[in-house]
């Protein structure tokens, strides 16, 4: 059953790609690299690179796969996840935004549930009744401000148990330490990426290793894998 989860949310991912005009690529010179370079591209005869690439920090273990590959990406592993996903959505701590897309004003009672045991596994909610907090989960307002300006990576959204959840592009820690599996980056680069980002262009990114960049190039003509 995992297996048949894993082909058909791997099915969904590739068909959006084809009416996607924006695309992130984050290029990793090895698996257990924590950090990596971004690129933007947006889709006209070929995907063509906007603006210059951007250091970016990933999880603590490097990379983790979908399926088919191992190291495969699980909960708690420290690996963000390398394939094709969409962006699905902003969140910040500013109630008002000019960011274009869905966007979840991250106040005391917005969450993103981690708990493997809990059916709201990987969602993120609103919680006013703290009584049926599951066992584990994420607070997206965040003491140390790194969810201040953030965006929704659409990975396992179909919410398989113990596949990994709550992954997003956030802010660099101070000390640009490695995260627990999202993707991080200056403030500067993340508010020219989030400003940059529409929801009718449907945004994906790719996270990829840069020796597995060039089998992409024919599904993606013009990404640079250099």
């Amino acid at each position: 059953m995992l297996k048949i989860t894993l082909a058909l949310s791997l099915f969904s991912l590739l068909s959006s790609v084809v009416a996607s005009e924006q695309l992130i690529v984050v290029l990793s010179p090895e698996l257990n690299a924590t950090t990596a370079v971004m690129q933007k591209y947006e889709k006209q005869k070929q995907w063509n690179a906007i603006g210059d690439k951007t250091p970016v920090t990933l999880g603590r273990s490097g990379l983790g796969y979908v399926a088919f590959k191992t190291p495969l990406k699980n909960e708690g592993d420290g690996r963000s996840p390398s394939g094709i996903f969409p962006i699905t959505a902003a969140f910040g701590y500013d109630r008002n935004t000019t960011i274009k897309l869905p966007y979840w004003h991250a106040d005391e009672n917005l969450y993103c549930i981690d708990d493997i045991n809990d059916s709201r596994y990987n969602r993120i909610l609103r919680i006013y009744d703290k009584t049926s907090l599951p066992d584990s989960y994420e607070v997206m307002r965040r003491p140390d401000g790194v969810y201040r300006y953030g965006a929704v990576i659409g990975y396992n959204e179909s919410g398989v148990s113990g596949r990994g959840s709550c992954i997003f592009i956030h802010l660099n820690q101070s000390d640009k330490r490695p995260t627990s599996g999202c993707t991080a980056m200056n403030e500067e680069a993340l508010m020219e990426l989030l400003k940059w980002l529409e929801p009718v262009k449907k945004p994906q990114i790719l996270q990829i290793l840069k020796s597995e960049c060039g089998k992409y190039r024919e599904e993606f003509p013009g990404i640079v894998c250099e």
